[in-house]
């Protein structure tokens, strides 16, 4: 199998026309290390988004006028992820109705000209971080495709790393572990569930489908206390989202256990894992 190496330079579509402040900003784009690709009309835009998939876009509304509708093609036609980045610019400062049609669309943000380049530039740093980490972590087949949730191996390396540096740090930490009470009927079902842990979820934690129908969250700087309270939370949220399986028409149940340590403890995230298993058993 052929190993997919990382882009060296993340990509930056600008769909534009010429205006001073954007022309900067592309300026800066390069010289901080991003490949800039530009766009000068709808057609152009999606068709560049689709011969290379960007990193993040950036949408001027001197482009179109219908900056929300093309945002939506991008996000549905070409299926651009959701971790993707997509800022929208335009003259005048957004009204509320502008910023939530846009939000609506799949835009993370909407701003007026003229830009502040630097303001930009970190917006855009920051926000790429979180989509080149997930690009990595695919790579390195460290996540499970169907639910964006670490797989068993991802879920036991992100674990080891947290637990690294809580321990330095002298924190607690907690490993929780839930199972569907009923059999998942399909693949997909479970893919469902492990989605609506992603969505509750804390950046903060390790999360992982560490089998098909079993879900874990490992917590640093979090004890036993605090672990109960985000075990009851998960677990009420995710079967909030759920709602019913279709497959088989019942309505998800989870039962959830985990297991704490104290800081002076420092126990390994796999033997808290196990330990949470146990105590799931009995």
């Amino acid at each position: 199998m052929t190993s997919i190496s990382p882009r060296p330079r993340p990509v930056i579509l600008v769909g534009r026309r010429e205006t001073a402040d954007l022309q900067e900003l592309e300026t800066r784009l390069y010289s901080a290390g991003y490949t800039v690709v530009s766009a000068r009309n709808e057609h152009e835009t999606v068709l560049k988004a689709s011969e290379q998939p960007p990193d993040a876009v950036l949408l001027d509304r001197t482009l179109t006028d219908r900056a929300h509708i093309l945002t939506r093609s991008l996000r549905t036609g070409l299926n651009l992820s959701h971790v993707v980045p997509i800022f929208l610019t335009q003259d005048a400062t957004p009204s509320r109705t502008e910023r939530v049609e846009s939000l609506r669309a799949g835009a993370w943000d909407i701003q007026g000209r003229p830009l502040d380049s630097e303001e930009m530039l970190l917006r855009l740093g920051v926000f790429l971080q979180a989509k080149l980490e997930l690009d990595r972590l695919t790579t390195e087949c460290l996540i499970d495709r169907g639910s964006g949730l670490y797989n068993p191996h991802g879920f036991t390396q992100r674990a080891a790393e947290l637990a690294a540096l809580n321990n330095r740090q002298g924190a607690p930490a907690s490993c929780a572990v839930f199972r569907p009470g009923d059999d998942l009927p399909t693949r997909a079902a479970g893919d469902r569930v492990g989605r609506a842990f992603k969505s509750v979820g804390r950046l903060s934690d390790a999360l992982g489908r560490t089998a098909a129908a079993e879900f874990a969250v490992f917590a640093p700087a979090t004890g036993d206390w605090a672990a109960a309270r985000l075990v009851r939370r998960m677990r009420d949220n995710v079967i909030q989202e759920v709602g019913y399986v279709a497959e088989n028409g019942r309505r998800l149940t989870l039962h959830a256990a985990y297991s704490s340590a104290l800081p002076s403890q420092k126990v390994e995230p796999h033997t808290l894992l196990q330990r949470a298993r146990a105590a799931l058993r009995a």
